[in-house]
């Protein structure tokens, strides 16, 4: 995503959030480009992106004025104090994020630089804010990224809000098994950030099987499933526990045959159902 406006408004963090207030702010002015990558790599290090990253504009003459990460910068109160994009174009993971404001130039040419650099699943994320910069070139980044490519994965909020409900199609279980088989997923890391922009948001995650074993022995597995994500996105993602409850159906709202290998495995799911606030 990249796109360009006026702006008289735009706050660059100066320091952290202190606890339950926002971070103190600069304002700046000026014509405002912001761009969002995605760097779609299993193990996605945030701290070495934004190294990378921040080698890039201290060659190209800006200096730091300001830079922390996840928690020191104040978590969910820096996060969401300041002007940095929302899901699903960019996840924010609230424990494992790095900030960093930087500025070359004065006067009419100053040129301000905000990056914000997270991970959601097993991506990166890097949200890059440039404000001003007179007539000078826009700054140019290699971060070796490329665009979101699953189009579900950028609606899966819209599509939870417009419907009410929708499938984690990212999540695998194996038959039989209640642990996820990946370690970090991005439709995870996308619940927990909208969830985490209104603690009035509640949702239940269900958990389904296939239809292989007994009935009773299957809805325990689909609830210790939901269980299990639930305790990702709190555990991995920071979400608030008392904004998500979990259960099992078992195999008894299948979504395809269970007579082939892919019905079943289409079947092993788990789905958010967005509740009442």
């Amino acid at each position: 995503m990249a796109q360009s406006a006026n702006t008289a408004d735009f706050h660059i963090a100066t320091g952290p959030a202190d606890r339950g207030g926002a971070p103190p702010v600069r304002n700046v002015s000026g014509v405002l480009s912001e761009e969002i990558w995605r760097l779609p790599a299993n193990g996605a290090d945030p701290a070495a992106i934004m190294s990378s990253l921040r080698a890039q504009l201290i060659a190209q003459g800006y200096a730091v004025t300001f830079a922390c990460a996840d928690r020191a910068c104040g978590g969910f109160d820096f996060r969401f104090a300041l002007p940095i994009a929302q899901a699903p174009e960019m996840f924010v993971d609230l424990g494992n994020f790095h900030y960093l404001a930087a500025q070359r130039g004065l006067d009419e040419a100053a040129e301000d630089i905000a990056l914000t650099v997270s991970v959601g699943g097993n991506a990166g994320y890097v949200h890059l804010a440039r404000i001003g910069g007179g007539d000078n070139a826009p700054t140019a980044l290699i971060p070796s990224f490329t665009a979101p490519q699953s189009a579900d994965l950028n609606d899966l909020i819209a599509r939870l809000i417009a419907t009410g409900h929708v499938v984690l199609e990212d999540l695998t279980f194996e038959t039989g098994a209640s642990a996820l088989s990946g370690n970090r997923y991005d439709s995870l890391a996308a619940l927990a950030e909208w969830l985490a922009g209104d603690n009035g948001r509640r949702i239940a995650l269900v958990g389904h099987t296939d239809a292989e074993g007994a009935l009773d022995r299957n809805i325990a597995l689909s609830e210790a499933r939901a269980a299990a994500v639930r305790q990702s996105l709190i555990n991995d993602h920071g979400a608030a526990a008392d904004q998500i409850s979990a259960a099992g159906v078992g195999y008894l709202s299948p979504r395809a045959t269970n007579t082939t290998p892919d019905g079943r495995e289409a079947n092993r799911r788990v789905e958010v159902v967005l509740l009442a606030q």
